[in-house]
Formats: structure tokens, C-alpha cells, sequence
């Protein structure tokens, strides 16, 4: 059976937040969605939980399709899983901790068809634990725009506020990068906004993007998923080099590669400053027009580029004893 639209949501660790995300998808307001589930071997309630949900909404059950990792293999090949069995027409993604608003699929898709667009993107909610705001993705009107967007961070790289016409992936071998799960959305996005050749945006928002499971990627960062930024930017680079487009973006490079490196920044060790001096050194001189970065931040990497270690290391010390006090 084939559908207008395929949902794809990974599935790793999420019991305190799956039903929710289970609900909000069963609950969409039209018919024909492919809701495609990929279990990556969490090792706790999370499947259970989801097949329980689904199992109240009896309409839904022959449009769901649960797929088993032989063992955990992440975000990227669960998603490229997810797309090889997706039959809609068109595919969107959802974290599994996340959830959306019940009208999100009937507008992105009456949107993407209207305007015979590629790809289609919203505003979003960012949710912490005691607040929600609003996220503006102000129109980009063409595809080059969008790139430049994305890699300065400008339009945000997730891939579950946008809604693709799913041969943008399969006419451009586009595929998520294999054991690298961090700013894999980004590595994705580049691609296929760069191939799009029709965009379009909607001042809606419909997906409320959870920013308080201590187990998602997201709020993690160790040396494994440092890696796999630094590998996915340098991809980034690579792809828009083969395109001969390096130079069409050349500014928006270099804040890509400061932005790659940023949680250094926060380090309380010596170590981390050095990583950031070394790391992608032809960017350094940029880092005031990196207007995300706090400014305190880009502060500490003009002295780190100068290697003015005493001054950094004094903050080191301010901020060990700030955190000591912190924590009492």
C-alpha cells in the first residue's frame, strides 16, 4: 500500500516520552500517513510503550510499520532504514521525544503540494522544562539562501520542522551518514536543500522540540559526538567543494567550522582551548561574526587564538569556583 506521506521516528531510550510522541502521530487530522518506527535496541519500555498506543487507535495499526535494528546502530542508520521501507510520496521525520500538533501533517502536505515545492519548512516550539518560545524560521526564498542559512545557523538544521519530497533523497543518492549521529539533520540538510529546486516556508508552528531528556543526543557532549561533528562539517565542506560551490559560500564556511567547535569553549580545562585554537585555525579570525556565540565566548577564543593562556586559565579557575558554589 502506498501513502502520500511517510513519517520516520527512531526509537532509542524514550519510555518517560514516547507515548506522548505516539499519540500526538496517531492523532494527525488526515489519512494516508506511513507512520515508520525504527526500534534501536534501547533496552527498556520504549516499544512496548509505542506498540501499546498504537494498539488504541485500530484505524492506524495497517499504516504503521515497526522496524528492528539487529543491535543499536543510532540515529543515522535507523533513519536511513526508515527510508529505504518509506512509500510516501513525500517524508517527514520526528524525534521520539518530541511531539507535534494534530493539524501538522495536513498543512506541510496541502503546502508542499500547492506550491509543488521539494521542501517544505515551519516555525517550531523549543520546550524546556518550565517554558515554551516560539522559534522563527523567517523565509528563505531559494534554495542557495537556504544552504547559506543552514550553515550559519540561521535556519536550523533539524530535519522534523521540514516535509520533503521523498525522490529528493533517491534521484540524489542522499543518505544519512553511517555511526555519525550528531549534526547528521545538518549533514542531510545541506544536500537536499542544495539539490531542491523549489523551496518554501510557513509561519506555522506545529512541532514542539523537548530540550530536557538528559539521554538525547542533543544534550550530550563527549569526545565520540565531538567527532562526528567535526567529521560531518568537514563532509559539508567536501560535498560543496565536489559541487564547485565552495566559493559561493566561503563566509558561511568559516562560521560553520567555529560553530563545529563552539562547546570548547565552555571547557574548564587548558586542553579544549588548545583543541579549539588548532582546530580549523582559518576560522578563528571570524569569530566576531559569529553573532550566536555569547560574546564572552568569542572573547575567550580571540585569547585562546593569541595564546593568551594565563588570562584563560584565570577564567578556568573563576569558573571551577563558580561551579563549586553551584552545586552546594
Amino acid at each position: 500500500m502506498e501513502h502520500l506521506l511517510s513519517i520516520i521516528t527512531p526509537v532509542y531510550k524514550v519510555e518517560n516520552f514516547i507515548e506522548k510522541c505516539a499519540h500526538s502521530l496517531m492523532k494527525q487530522t488526515i489519512r494516508g500517513i506511513q507512520f515508520v518506527f525504527i526500534d534501536d535496541r534501547g533496552n527498556d519500555e520504549s516499544i512496548s510503550l509505542l506498540r501499546r498506543v498504537i494498539s488504541l487507535y485500530p484505524e492506524r495499526t495497517k499504516d504503521v510499520l515497526i522496524l528492528e535494528n539487529p543491535k543499536n546502530l543510532g540515529s543515522s542508520e535507523s533513519r536511513n532504514k526508515g527510508l529505504r521501507h518509506a512509500n510516501g510520496k513525500y517524508v517527514t521525520f520526528c524525534d521520539a521525544d518530541d511531539w507535534v500538533d494534530p493539524t501538522a501533517a495536513q498543512v506541510m502536505l496541502e503546502n508542499i503540494v500547492k506550491l509543488d515545492a521539494d521542501i517544505v519548512w515551519t516555525d517550531f516550539y523549543l520546550l524546556n522544562r518550565h517554558s515554551e518560545m516560539i522559534q522563527n524560521q523567517r523565509c528563505f526564498e531559494t534554495s542557495e539562501a537556504c544552504v547559506s542559512a543552514l550553515l550559519e545557523e540561521r535556519l536550523h538544521g533539524a530535519l522534523w520542522n521540514k516535509i520533503y519530497r521523498k525522490d529528493l533523497f533517491d534521484s540524489n543518492n542522499i543518505i544519512f551518514p553511517s555511526g555519525r549521529d550528531v549534526w547528521e539533520d545538518l549533514y542531510t540538510n545541506v544536500r537536499l536543500f542544495y539539490f531542491a529546486k523549489k523551496v518554501a516556508y510557513v509561519p506555522n508552528a506545529f512541532y514542539h522540540y523537548v530540550q530536557y531528556n538528559n539521554l538525547s543526543l542533543a544534550s550530550i557532549r563527549n569526545e565520540k559526538q565531538l567527532s562526528d561533528i567535526i567529521a560531518n562539517t568537514e563532509s559539508i565542506i567536501g560535498f560543496l567543494k565536489d559541487q564547485s560551490a565552495l566559493d559561493r559560500f566561503e563566509d558561511q564556511v568559516q562560521i560553520l567550522k567555529l560553530a563545529s567547535k563552539q562547546t570548547l569553549l565552555f571547557s574548564v580545562r587548558r586542553s579544549s582551548f588548545r583543541k579549539w585554537r588548532e582546530l580549523f585555525p582559518e576560522s578563528n579570525d571570524e569569530i566576531w561574526n559569529f553573532k550566536k556565540l555569547p560574546i564572552h565566548l568569542r572573547l575567550l577564543g580571540k585569547m585562546a587564538s593569541f595564546k593568551l593562556w594565563p588570562i584563560i586559565d584565570f577564567w578556568i579557575l573563576l569558573k571551577r569556583i563558580k561551579n563549586v558554589f553551584d552545586k552546594r
